[in-house]
């Protein structure tokens, strides 16, 4: 009888215990989630744009964005979705919390929608973030010179500047003639921007791409320059030839040169 109550009893704990073993499960999986997300961003108060861009491909990369832009929207109690779209709002709102330092993160606990939250964020730390950053920004591309790193390296510093301006950018344009006639201004400028910071002894090469008609873009311009600093590297340091040979008219050994 012992042996049977005492089977009984283990057979009722296993049922009782097993559902909650089930729950742990996805459970943990969410909170390592969520842990995870964007940790090389985390959002400080001051690192809006990047950590907007991390969260943006994160989510987007759940096939969640949508959460974030409003375009799903919570359906009525009645619908069988809308327990499908609460849990993935509760799910997008912990990783977007768990993605901010503590601090900042308790100030949005209580929105009711991840797309309010997000919309929160933004409007909190956006706009005058961006001011300074942008200012910063054109501050330290109008002083940007090539100076004494290659022309490599000076183009990836600039690229990286121009790309953070792009993430700024939220333009509302009429129609797409608009946008591509911005575009074409903006590269024309950029590739001024770069042929301007260049360094003197690239002078012939910078002359030669500004004449050219159209002015090319500035990924080509680079190309072109690039190659030029290799060919000057390549004549600069190839070793000199030298050797010997004997004079015809008299016996003596005659050293030339050959560059």
């Amino acid at each position: 009888m012992a042996a049977e109550k005492d089977s009984s009893i283990s057979e009722v704990t296993s049922k009782t215990s097993s559902p909650d073993q089930s729950l742990s499960a996805p459970a943990l999986s969410h909170h390592n989630e969520a842990v995870s997300l964007v940790t090389s961003h985390k959002f400080n108060g001051h690192n809006c744009l990047q950590w907007s861009q991390s969260v943006v491909m994160y989510i987007g990369g759940k096939g969640k964005e949508e959460y974030l832009t409003g375009e799903i929207s919570a359906p009525k109690q009645d619908d069988p979705m809308h327990k499908t779209w609460k849990a993935d709002n509760h799910m997008i709102k912990t990783w977007l919390i768990s993605s901010m330092n503590n601090d900042i993160g308790e100030n949005f606990l209580l929105y009711a929608t991840a797309k309010e939250l997000w919309d929160a964020v933004k409007d909190s730390y956006s706009s005058s973030e961006n001011t300074l950053e942008l200012f910063a920004i054109e501050a330290a591309l109008y002083d940007l010179r090539q100076d004494d790193t290659s022309v490599t390296q000076y183009f990836n510093t600039l690229t990286c500047y121009w790309q953070q301006l792009d993430l700024f950018e939220e333009y509302a344009w009429k129609c797409t003639d608009d946008t591509t006639l911005y575009r074409t201004i903006v590269e024309k400028k950029r590739t001024f921007n770069f042929l301007h910071g260049l360094n003197k002894n690239l002078d012939a090469v910078q002359s030669r791409i500004m004449s050219t008609k159209p002015l090319p873009k500035v990924k080509e311009a680079f190309s072109e320059v690039r190659l030029e600093e290799s060919r000057k590297k390549v004549m600069i340091g190839s070793p000199t030839l030298s050797s010997e040979i004997i004079c015809p008219c008299c016996p003596r050994t005659v050293s030339w040169r050959q560059s």
